[in-house]
Formats: C-alpha cells, sequence, structure tokens
C-alpha cells in the first residue's frame, strides 16, 4: 500500500537495494520485500519498533522530517485497507477510520495517490532517487479500487444521522476520485437532495457534507454543482465562517487535530494568522481550475476577514498579482467569481503602494 511504496522511495533516495538496507537494518531482505511489496503492512509494526527503524533511516541519509509523513501513509493505509476488505459491508461507525477525526490536505492527498498519481506535497524535501521506483503511485489492483468505491458508497448510503457527519462527509469527499458512472450519479443525487435543506442546515456537518459531493462533483467535470453551493451555501457570516475554518485546518494553520467538524464554528478566527492559507489559495489560482470559483471565493472572504494578511506578505504581491491576472483569462469565471477576482486585486494593489 502507500506505506510500502513510501518506504521504497526512502530506500531509492538513498541509492540502497533491498538486500543493502536489510543488512544496514540487520534484518531479513524478506522483510524489506515485504513491506514494499505490501504483503508485510508497515501499519503492524508496534510503535517502538517503528520509531527505532526511523532512527537507523535518518542515519542512513533520508530526512527525519519524513519520518511523519509514513505516520500518515500508515493511517492512509489503514482507511484504504479497511474499506477495500469491506467491499460492499457496511463497518460500525463507532469502528471505522473515517470517523477517528477530520482529515487535512496532507492525509487526503496520500489516501488518493492511488488514484490519482500526484505524489503529496510533504515529499517535495526528498532526494530525486538514483533508481526510479516502477511506478508513479502505489498501485491498486482493479477489484481493490471497487471494492475500496463500493464500500464508501454503501456507508455514505447507510449512515445519514447527524452523529454520522463526519464519517459520511469524508466518505462523499473521496468518493470524487471514483471514475464509475454510479458513483458520479449517487453524488449528483446526494447533492441535489441537500440543496434543498441548504438554507436550514441544522449541523455543520449536513453542511460541510453538501460542500464536499459540490467539490466531488466539480473535480468530476462539472463545476456548476460547487458554483450553486457558493451561491446558497457561503451567504451568511456564519457560513463564511465555518468555510475559512475549515480551509485554515485543511492546509495546517490548526495545530490541533479536530475530532469532529464542529471545530469549524468552534474556532476563533484570529487564533490562526491566514498567512499558510492566503499562500495556498494563491498557489491554486489558475486558468480552468475545476475549483476556480471556490478559490477565489474563499481568498476574497479571507482578505475581507483579515486584510492585514495583504500586509505581511510583501514577497508576494508581484506573485499574487500575477496569479490573479493569469486567473481572469478564465472565461468560464462566473460574474461573481470575477467581481470577487477584481476585489481580490485592488486590495492586494492598494497594500503595493
Amino acid at each position: 500500500m502507500v506505506s510500502g511504496y513510501l518506504f521504497k522511495i526512502f530506500r531509492q533516495s538513498i541509492g540502497l537495494t533491498q538486500v543493502e538496507l536489510a543488512e544496514k537494518l540487520g534484518m531479513d531482505v524478506a522483510t524489506v520485500q515485504g513491506w514494499e511489496s505490501g504483503r508485510r503492512p508497515l501499519m503492524a509494526l508496534r510503535a517502538g519498533d517503528l520509531s527505532r527503524m526511523s532512527i537507523q533511516l535518518a542515519a542512513l541519509g533520508v530526512p527525519p522530517a519524513l519520518f511523519a509523513v509514513l505516520h500518515q501513509a500508515i493511517d492512509a493505509d489503514l482507511i484504504l485497507c479497511d474499506g477495500i476488505e469491506a467491499g460492499g459491508r457496511v463497518i460500525p461507525a463507532e469502528d471505522h477510520p473515517l470517523a477517528a477525526g477530520v482529515h487535512r490536505r496532507e492525509l487526503t492527498t496520500l489516501i488518493t495517490w492511488p488514484f490519482t498519481g500526484v505524489a503529496p506535497g510533504q515529499l517535495a524535501q526528498l532526494p530525486p532517487p538514483r533508481r526510479g521506483p516502477t511506478s508513479d503511485r502505489p498501485l491498486l489492483g482493479a477489484d481493490e479500487r471497487r471494492r475500496f468505491f463500493d464500500h464508501l458508497l454503501v456507508i455514505a448510503d447507510a449512515y445519514r444521522k447527524p452523529e454520522h457527519g463526519l464519517m459520511r462527509r469524508q466518505a462523499i469527499y473521496l468518493l470524487g476520485f471514483d471514475d464509475r458512472t454510479p458513483s458520479a450519479e449517487w453524488l449528483v443525487a446526494e447533492r441535489r437532495h441537500a440543496m434543498g435543506s441548504m438554507r436550514r442546515w441544522e449541523t455543520v456537518s449536513q453542511w460541510a457534507a453538501v460542500r464536499s459531493s459540490a467539490v466531488s462533483l466539480a473535480r468530476n467535470g462539472e463545476p456548476d454543482a460547487l458554483r450553486a453551493f457558493i451561491g446558497s451555501g457561503l451567504l451568511t457570516e456564519r457560513q463564511n465562517l465555518a468555510n475559512l475554518n475549515y480551509w485554515s485546518y485543511w492546509v495546517g494553520e490548526l495545530s490541533d487535530v479536530a475530532a469532529d467538524d464542529d471545530f469549524m464554528l468552534r474556532t476563533e478566527p484570529r487564533c490562526w494568522s491566514g498567512a499558510r492559507l492566503f499562500d495556498h489559495l494563491v498557489n491554486s489560482l489558475r486558468p480552468d481550475s475545476e475549483q476556480a470559483d471556490m478559490n477565489i471565493h474563499t481568498l476574497w472572504s479571507l482578505v475581507a476577514a483579515r486584510p492585514g494578511v495583504i500586509d505581511r506578505r510583501p514577497a508576494a504581491l508581484a506573485r499574487v498579482r500575477q496569479r490573479i491576472e493569469q486567473t481572469a483569462t478564465d472565461p468560464n469565471l462566473t460574474p461573481r467569481a470575477r467581481q470577487e477576482l477584481i476585489k481580490t486585486e485592488k486590495a492586494v494593489r492598494s497594500a503595493h503602494r
């Protein structure tokens, strides 16, 4: 799975064969081979053994900061393996790994790596391997992919009560990476059903579930779903607060792990600076992005709520204006998105004077 593939990249980045690494770690080569192939899941290791091996790998040249990524990859494996094993069977909500806490971008990119082929950004500091991996991603067989997404559909359908909101909406978000027609049709039906109650949402998880389904549909080439959500689900101060707090958590502005979605309304916005979120949103600005309207709206909401965030990024202002100009060439932007882009550009220009 993901952790085994990551372990393989670690080994290749320091230029060692499986035999050589096994010798240096003082173990049988079959163990290393088992980790890399997934036959011996790294998540089965005891915490102490994993820490000891991390120290040994660091001594061999693997950047220590990357071991946090290995632990995240093990968490990703738990979610993938449980889903694949269950398939069409419903797992009790209290035991489901998707209910254990709110996912950040770093974990989500590891979970979806086998489906997207997009390497997680936290691996950018890893030196290029001397012997490149045979694939650009961790591999899942066709049956494993089918079982995983079948399971997401099953639990998203089975658990509709408010107390299951976190698990359900994280399943909905991951369904956006399934390229099968049934999943796309389910997401469309789900969004239509949920949008009817958008103005009277009772819990933040209900609101977040609609957001997740709209984002998933946009990723699959249906941007109107996300535009509809922005038009009806990001109207009030409360909704925009939830959106900004979620984004800040997603990119790592908030250090504590959120146990449920209520943090989106509980969190005081002033407890996070907005600098990392600002940079993330600016980097996400580009023509023809499937989530352009959401990125633009969130950037404008951030600048409006926290105007000082621009003043704290003087070195980035030229790049911001360039990104805004490039994004403005997108003919598919809605009038609202274009107007918010203009407002953001004016705020940046004022700060640049």
